[in-house]
């Protein structure tokens, strides 16, 4: 139990880190290097996520490559495109509004997730979590009051923060979907090279689909950063994405998808800490809005903890009184069927010399399953070799209005 905590604790720490972290290079970004193109920016993220688990999910598997892609090709597809959609919402309210204020609005994310894992994935929630988790939200939006008296008194840089607004809250419901559906084609878990296969399925989606969208976009939207800090700042943000989707990934692996993304909540201090190093003047009112939403964190985790040892300690006791009755059942059986040993030693025997000619047949068919798997090895290596040139060719033609 305790490796089980520590494991979900490091998950949120690092899914807070990666996320704040990659919210405030995009910033450092359209500050210091005028870099404001959010649909090239996401597409650039996809194409580095996809450029990292190529090599990964190729990594082991060889010839099964193929055949274990094939049955993530239509999810994948679809799951990219989804998340290409709220990356991109996210990515513009950026610029048409303040970091602050569009960091606080996504995180009423958890209230749709909410509403999708009740219908979806059958959750249920008891009266603790559900405080912990208003507590949580009125954080939140106690922080978003402060960050929009820092946009009335003339501190806020964004351009249209109602449409900005309106931006996150398109965010919030396509990310809540895209990992409520995550949850439900993965309900069970999956192996590392599953996991590295599905995202290489998924950016291979986007790189695609958004390749063509480059060809509509404007001239002014195009381009690459100038300059050496133009460059480390872009590089740091995508190393810092890949991280963050992976982490959050495997966060929902762990954790139910309303947990994982509480976690985000907690980059809400990060940001605290990073601005009062900075040395940004911050009010009282977002330093309560972070205490709330700390709290409402912390024990939204303590709730889901105490639910999950309660219903393991049903299911403990459950499962006694179940290998009771068998036993029980067991030992009437043997005395009722003691007479008849000799047929079961017949049947025994019978089904010995069934599974030997089955094992025959296999070794003959084996043989002839040899040209499927050459061709699984050549398919796989094509898939490979197409992804690592969707990924440069998207990366090309990122560049040309440069």
């Amino acid at each position: 139990m305790a490796a089980g905590k520590y494991r979900i604790l490091f998950a949120a720490l690092i899914i807070a880190l990666c996320w704040t972290s990659a919210v405030f290079t995009v910033k450092l970004l359209q500050e210091n290097c005028d870099f404001k193109k959010p649909y090239l920016l996401t597409y650039l993220h996809e194409l580095a996520l996809l450029a990292a688990a190529v090599p990964l999910a190729a990594y082991g598997q060889g010839r099964r490559l193929w055949a274990a892609s094939r049955p993530l090709l239509c999810r994948g597809w679809g799951m990219g495109l989804l998340a290409f959609g709220a990356n991109i919402s996210f990515t513009a309210a950026l610029v048409l509004t303040t970091a602050s204020s569009a960091m606080t609005l996504e995180q009423l994310t958890p209230v749709f997730i909410a509403g999708l894992s009740f219908f979806c994935l059958r959750e249920r929630y008891r009266p603790c979590q559900l405080f912990w988790l208003v507590v949580a939200i009125a954080g939140s939006v106690v922080t978003a009051r402060s960050d929009l008296k820092e946009c009335h008194s003339g501190a806020c840089d964004g351009s249209q923060p109602l449409l900005g607004d309106l931006l996150v809250v398109v965010t919030c419901i396509t990310a809540a979907l895209y990992m409520v559906l995550f949850k439900l084609i993965f309900a069970h878990g999956c192996d590392w090279q599953t996991f590295f296969t599905y995202f290489m399925v998924k950016g291979m989606a986007v790189a695609v689909v958004g390749g063509l969208g480059l060809l509509f976009l404007p001239s002014s939207q195009l381009g690459l950063p100038k300059g050496a800090k133009g460059w480390y700042y872009l590089s740091l943000n995508m190393i810092l994405n890949i991280c963050f989707n992976l982490s959050l990934a495997w966060g929902m692996l762990v954790v139910s998808p309303l947990a994982c993304r509480l976690f985000v909540l907690l980059g809400l201090p990060l940001s605290l800490l990073l601005d009062s190093a900075l040395g940004i003047a911050i009010v009282f009112q977002r330093v309560l809005g972070v205490f709330l939403v700390t709290l409402g964190v912390a024990g939204f985790e303590a709730a889901t903890g105490a639910k999950s040892e309660r219903s393991e300690r049903g299911e403990r006791g459950d499962l006694e009184i179940e290998n009771v009755s068998d036993a029980r059942d067991e030992a009437e059986a043997e005395c009722i069927t003691s007479p008849h040993i000799a047929d079961i030693a017949v049947e025994v025997s019978e089904d010995t010399t069934s599974q030997s000619q089955e094992t025959g047949t296999c070794a003959s068919s084996s043989s002839s399953q040899d040209g499927p798997k050459k061709a699984q090895a050549v398919s796989s290596s094509i898939l490979c070799m197409l992804a690592t040139s969707i990924c440069l060719g998207g990366f090309i033609a990122a560049s040309v209005g440069g």
